[in-house]
């Protein structure tokens, strides 16, 4: 069957030159001339692949996104317009941000051949689309939290940390993962929450992190400089003891403190910030090594790098995967690496999902990365095994190296 395709466009003629080279690739197309007709289009019919002019006369395609973005599973989607190259990359950025990750854009006038390419990538989705239902936070309870605890159903799973520049594995970070029998795979981004609005974000930190020590005390014996990372919880920066329960903790697995990375997210849970400072600088003082996660999505993370003693700065994932791609992207890269070196701070890039861009990074002297290029994380049998294997093998970038990489 013959893939469709939908143009949206209140311009007839750009409307007929793309239905043209529609037709020659073999392609059904339809035609809407504004949102309106548009919304009725989509609504009543499946198409494989959407062209959106972002002007459509009294509404525009942004509108029309919103409501594309209901669709499961999602065409493919290509913006095509006369406005500013900033303008089209961000509305792509936020296509992706809407599930739409199958988006891409052509600028006006229209290059045929760019167009013929995107086309024909219009391929259908096979049944089974990306987005999976996943368990809301208003269905987990604070007490099906804590049962899992109890169970031992949540554990870390650790997604290894890289040197850009030579390839080898120097750390890693423990990820809380819950497979619950009744919600299935329940995402962090879930449970957490629940954790942090309930007596559980304490109890819950401290077992991963004892997991977490157990791990690295097998994997210091093959390094001594290795690295865990532990997420810690914006809630728990006004807790006084927690600096002396996390000492005792690396004391009990036989862990020396610079073996432990914390993270922390600068957010608006910092409520006493002169508290946070009180318990990050305690940590500090001794040894635990403190990396200022997701930098760049808040509005004051520049500011807390500047308070805050922190000796690692995360780059957002947000901004790494699209560097290569958009020019805007990558400029928040490079700064970011240039304001940690300033600090003498070690620069972490998390969302490497290329080797293209692990080579532009290490290029651009990113210290350190992060992500599926490398491997998802792992629990932590199975994390211990690809460890071994992969510093096995030599994985430095050479210059001009663009393949990639199976992991």
């Amino acid at each position: 069957m013959a893939r469709r395709i939908l143009i949206v466009d209140d311009d007839r003629v750009q409307g007929a030159i793309i239905s043209g080279v529609c037709s020659k690739l073999g392609l059904r197309s339809s035609f809407a001339s504004s949102y309106q007709a548009a919304a009725d289009l989509i609504t009543a019919e499946r198409f494989d692949c959407i062209t959106i002019d972002l002007s459509l006369g009294d509404r525009d395609g942004i509108e029309l996104l919103r409501l594309i973005a209901e669709i499961n599973p999602a065409p493919r989607i290509i913006v095509i317009s006369g406005c500013e190259e900033r303008i089209l990359n961000a509305t792509i950025r936020m296509a992706h941000g809407a599930g739409l990750f199958d988006a891409i854009s052509l600028p006006k006038p229209i290059d045929l051949s760019q167009l013929r390419a995107a086309l024909s990538l219009a391929t259908p989705e096979e049944p089974g689309d990306r987005r999976v239902p996943r368990p809301a936070s208003d269905q987990v309870t604070a007490a099906d939290l804590a049962h899992a605890m109890e169970l031992g159903e949540i554990y870390p799973a650790f997604q290894p940390k890289i040197d850009l520049k030579s390839g080898k594995v120097i750390a890693c970070e423990a990820l809380a993962r819950w497979d619950s029998p009744t919600f299935g795979s329940v995402g962090p981004d879930v449970f957490i929450p629940v954790a942090e609005t309930s007596d559980l974000i304490k109890p819950l930190t401290l077992a991963l992190l004892r997991e977490a020590m157990q791990t690295a005390q097998t994997l210091l014996r093959s390094d001594p400089g290795f690295v865990i990372a532990v997420n810690l919880s914006a809630t728990l920066l006004s807790d006084a003891e927690l600096p002396e329960e996390i000492e005792h903790l690396l004391a009990d697995a036989g862990v020396p403190s610079r073996a432990l990375m914390i993270e922390v997210t600068e957010s608006n849970a910092m409520a006493d910030v002169n508290r946070a400072m009180d318990i990050l600088l305690r940590l500090r003082i001794k040894g635990i090594g403190l990396s200022m996660d997701d930098f760049g999505i808040g509005y004051s993370s520049l500011s807390a790098l500047a308070r805050m003693p922190f000796t690692e700065l995360k780059i957002d994932r947000s901004f790494v995967k699209e560097c290569r791609s958009d020019p805007d992207m990558w400029k928040v890269v490079a700064s970011s690496v240039a304001i940690a070196h300033q600090y003498q701070m070690k620069v972490v890039a998390e969302g490497i999902e290329t080797v293209d861009t692990w080579q532009a990074l290490a290029e651009l002297g990113c210290d350190v990365g992060q992500g599926y290029v490398f491997s998802k994380a792992l629990p932590r049998d199975a994390f211990v095994a690809w460890y071994q294997e992969w510093n096995e093998r030599p994985h430095s970038i050479a210059p001009g190296e663009s393949h990639r990489r199976s992991a």
